[in-house]
């Protein structure tokens, strides 16, 4: 009698889970066919209340954009290519619901290639085909985050080359030695009076506190200050980009199969734990 009044106890359980997971789901549904298949959403338009203004960026939706270093390596010719988090939110109004009327939900997960992105593009990037960061950046699985406030969150991994210091010829120098570097970020085509780009989490610096520490080189310095604004001779509105400028060295490199480290374990050691807090090294 025991067993079996134990049985129906787990059987309760069971079903009530089973009808909380498909009460769940039916609401998630609900809101996906209310927010995109009933009104149409077009993924391919940008998601402004109001026409831009003609001199302001008052009516521009804010993008914030941040980059999280994961691991980097820099060649002869001064290219560096890099594992990256690319670290995204901006408000997409025609993305808002009441949670109530949807059983409490206020956020859920779906394909990036679902909703709009800005289109984001790395300026001084060494490779534009297949696997590069503007390849990636359109196919790349990640799931996006939306809140019920229309607030979305995207950070995908994605893959960069880039050409340091693209404004100058980099000199014959030590391939030990430190080497500056820099990674423009921004929109291709929208200008600050649609597009204001802002800084994630109000840093304007690489997030380098998941780097890896078998990465084969480290960043030992930033300048900060990225976000930058430019204005181009054609066009009396403002063209925004974040400006990541820094310093990076080797940190090993594999001879024979094995490690050589041109920096001591120990001072890799103490380098990554500054990486936990915002790092700027030595200017």
């Amino acid at each position: 009698c025991k067993m079996a009044a134990g049985m129906r106890s787990g059987f309760v359980l069971f079903l009530a889970f089973g009808i909380s997971c498909a009460t769940n789901e039916n609401e998630v549904s609900s809101l996906i066919d209310d927010l995109f298949d009933d009104t149409d959403y077009k993924k391919d338009v940008i998601p402004m209340l109001k026409p831009a203004d003609k001199t302001t960026n008052v009516n521009a939706i804010n993008i914030a954009v941040g980059l999280s270093m994961i691991s980097m390596d820099l060649d002869p010719a001064g290219v560096l290519s890099a594992t990256t988090w690319l670290r995204s939110s901006w408000s997409d109004f025609r993305l808002q619901w009441d949670p109530e009327q949807y059983g409490g939900l206020d956020n859920f997960k779906i394909p990036s290639s679902k909703i709009w992105k800005p289109d984001l593009s790395i300026y001084n990037a060494a490779d534009f085909g297949s696997g590069s960061f503007d390849d990636r950046y359109y196919l790349v699985h990640a799931n996006a985050i939306v809140y019920s406030t229309g607030k979305v969150l995207w950070i995908p991994p994605l893959p960069m080359k880039v050409n340091c210091n693209n404004d100058h010829v980099l000199p014959s120098t030590d391939k030990n030695d430190p080497q500056g570097c820099n990674i423009k970020i921004g929109s291709w085509t929208y200008d600050g009076f649609h597009l204001n780009l802002t800084a994630y989490d109000d840093e304007e610096y690489l997030e380098l506190s998941d780097m890896t520490k078998n990465s084969p080189y480290v960043v030992t310095s930033q300048e900060g200050d990225a976000l930058q604004t430019k204005y181009y001779p054609c066009c009396k509105e403002p063209y925004l980009s974040m400006n990541y400028r820094f310093t990076v060295q080797r940190a090993f490199a594999i001879q024979d199969g094995e490690k050589v480290f041109n920096k001591s374990p120990e001072d890799l050691e103490k380098l990554f734990e500054q990486y936990q807090t915002t790092f700027t090294g030595n200017k």
